[in-house]
C-alpha cells in the first residue's frame, strides 16, 4: 500500500513537472520574435476549451437575463435557445479550429517540400538524358531488329510497304529539309 502511494505521488509529480514545462515553453514561445515554429498548434486544445466555457457562460447569462424579464422566456432560453445556440457555436468553432489546423499542417508540409526541391531539380535533368538515349537507340540500325517482337509482327503487302515508305519520306522531307544524304531513310534500315 505504501509502495502504491509512492507511485501515485511520483506520477503526480511527473504530471506537475510536465505541466510546468508546458507553461514555461508556452511563455517562451509566446515571446519568440523569430516566428520559427507554429505555436498555435500547441494552443488550440486549450483555446477550444476556454472558448467553449465562455460560450456556455455567456448563454447561461442570457438565460438568467431572460428569466428576469419573464419566466416563460427564461424557460425558453434555458431549454431551447441556449442549447441550440451552444450547439451551433461549438460546431462552427470546431470547424474553424480544424480548418486552422489543416492550414498549419499544410504549411509544415510545404516547408518540408521546399527541402526536397533541390533533389527534384537535380533529378529533372535525368529525363533529358533518358530522352537523348532513346533517340540514340532509335537511330541504331540493329536496335529495331533486336527489340522487335516476332509474334506481333504483321505481314504487310509489298505495295502497301512502298506506299508507306514514300509517304514517310515525303513527311520527313517536309519536317527536316536538311537530311543527311549519307544516311538511308528509316524504312530501309
Amino acid at each position: 500500500m505504501v509502495k502504491r502511494r509512492r507511485e501515485q505521488i511520483e506520477t503526480l509529480r511527473y504530471r506537475i513537472n510536465l505541466a510546468l514545462i508546458w507553461v514555461i515553453q508556452y511563455w517562451k514561445e509566446l515571446f519568440n520574435f523569430r516566428f520559427d515554429r507554429y505555436m498555435i498548434i500547441q494552443v488550440l486544445p486549450g483555446a477550444y476549451g476556454l472558448i467553449l466555457t465562455s460560450i456556455a457562460l455567456a448563454l447561461l447569462y442570457v438565460s438568467i437575463e431572460a428569466f428576469m424579464q419573464s419566466t416563460w422566456r427564461g424557460l425558453f432560453y434555458l431549454f431551447f435557445a441556449s442549447p441550440l445556440a451552444f450547439l451551433v457555436a461549438a460546431s462552427v468553432l470546431r470547424a474553424l479550429l480544424e480548418f486552422y489546423m489543416v492550414v498549419f499542417r499544410i504549411a509544415e508540409h510545404v516547408d518540408e517540400l521546399v527541402g526536397i526541391r533541390d533533389t527534384v531539380d537535380r533529378l529533372s535533368g535525368i529525363s533529358d538524358s533518358v530522352d537523348e538515349m532513346a533517340n540514340l537507340t532509335r537511330r541504331l540500325p540493329f536496335w529495331r531488329t533486336i527489340t522487335r517482337r516476332r509474334a506481333t509482327r504483321a505481314r504487310v503487302p509489298e505495295a502497301a510497304r512502298r506506299r508507306r515508305g514514300q509517304a514517310k519520306a515525303e513527311n520527313d522531307e517536309e519536317e527536316s529539309p536538311r537530311r543527311d544524304a549519307s544516311r538511308p531513310p528509316e524504312d530501309e534500315q
